[in-house]
């Protein structure tokens, strides 16, 4: 019979499930359900959902879009600065 002092611990499992996030896909479900429903008694609720994913699309690509200026200043500003110094 052997004596052990120090055991060692078995590995630990975790029951991880990743999750998917579709906004797209989520946003289609609720238009789809939002048309199914009756229209009439819900109208002023389903026009101000269009008018806030209207809202929501306009100021993404306005992001996109200062971004990618804002990205090509930058890139402009280094590419003079290394002009500057390697070339100088």
């Amino acid at each position: 019979m052997a004596l052990t002092f120090f055991k060692t611990p078995k590995n630990k499992k975790y029951n991880y499930k990743p999750l998917y996030y579709d906004p797209r896909k989520e946003e289609r479900e609720k238009r789809l359900k939002s048309a199914l429903e009756d229209t009439n008694s819900e109208y002023g609720e389903a026009l101000r959902d269009r008018i806030q994913m209207r809202w929501k699309r306009s100021t993404a690509k306005k992001d996109q879009k200062s971004s990618n200026q804002r990205l090509i200043i930058i890139l402009l500003i280094i590419s003079l600065l290394a002009y500057l110094v390697f070339l100088r």
